[in-house]
């Protein structure tokens, strides 16, 4: 297959969304808010947390897809406008981010009150009609407490004055800003969480396949659990990526380019063994690697594996 052709295969598979039942949940939730918005003037707001690679920049970027900028001859009207919280941002920062999104050509400059004023003016002038954080856990990266509740007091009050709908989202640790702030958290108390595992009638592991089966639906070539069940198969892929969609979806991204640039016929579970090497975990090999045949079966969730908790590293940096 010419080079050009895998490229092309290769750029569709990864712009594919995933409609997992936790994604079509929040991003139903997001929609209804959106629309009750415009039909009552009403804003509720609302948080969705997620570890890694569960979904949330995803989930903004369908959302943009679905809201696009309207060039008008008298104005841009943004209906979404989506921010992503730069690492350790201070309340300036922030603001400047916002404006940047905006189409401020003067973003850095002003004191926080002038941004935040500007802020203020240019999503009114935009028409926006729903505030999108994302990586909304670098609210609370940089400071202590007294810093969070300030940033919590800022965000309310941005919130207050644009009344608009306000989606938080972010890793877990995002509800440490809330829980700092009393006002804040009584705003976003509609909370989602993307995640597989919380479906009353299916495994975490069958949904895991669930997913993979969904993946494999688009593409053209085959795809094999041999010489696994297909229910072990469930089993093995909750282990190679927690749970975590993004981590599936690199599993079968990296088969399937080896797959097209080796002209192979299908896809296996040997090939999946070597792509969690490659690309999830370069010492997952033998027993560790959740697609060998002696994998003992458990979460790779210890010192210095790929999932580890967020307790043990931790514990390791103040080692």
């Amino acid at each position: 297959m010419a080079t050009a052709e895998i490229y092309t295969q290769l750029k569709a598979f990864d712009e594919q969304y995933i409609p997992f039942p936790p994604f079509v949940a929040a991003m139903t939730a997001i929609e209804a808010n959106l629309q009750m918005f415009r039909e009552t003037g009403v804003a509720t707001h609302m948080l969705v947390t997620g570890e890694a690679g569960t979904g949330k920049s995803s989930l903004c970027r369908w959302l943009a897809h679905q809201h696009p900028l309207r060039v008008l001859p008298e104005r841009d009207v943004i209906e979404l406008l989506i921010t992503a919280i730069p690492p350790a941002a201070s309340i300036g920062g922030i603001a400047s981010t916002m404006l940047e999104a905006l189409g401020d050509p003067y973003a850095s400059t002003g004191s926080v009150a002038q941004r935040t004023h500007r802020v203020i003016t240019l999503c009114k002038g935009c028409g926006v009609e729903s505030l999108l954080f994302d990586e909304a856990q670098h609210l609370q990266d940089r400071g202590d407490t007294k810093t969070h509740y300030m940033v919590g007091d800022w965000l309310k009050h941005l919130i207050d004055e644009l009344a608009v709908p306000t989606v938080l989202l972010g890793l877990p640790r995002v509800e440490n800003v809330l829980q700092v702030n009393d006002q804040l958290r009584r705003r976003f108390s509609n909370r989602r969480r993307l995640a597989v595992g919380q479906s009353d009638t299916d495994s975490i592991e069958s949904e895991c396949l669930q997913l993979f089966l969904s993946l494999t639906s688009l593409i053209d070539t085959p795809v094999s659990s041999h010489p696994y069940s297909a229910q072990e198969m469930g089993v093995r892929l909750y282990y190679a990526s927690d749970g975590r969609v993004a981590y599936i979806k690199k599993l079968l991204f990296v088969a399937l380019r080896w797959a097209l640039e080796q002209d192979l016929d299908a896809i296996d579970a040997s090939m999946l063994e070597r792509a969690f090497t490659a690309e999830i975990w370069w010492e997952g090999i033998g027993k560790l690697n959740p697609f060998h045949p002696d994998f003992d079966c458990r979460r790779l969730d210890r010192g210095g594996e790929p999932f580890q908790v967020a307790s043990s590293l931790k514990r390791m940096r103040s080692r």
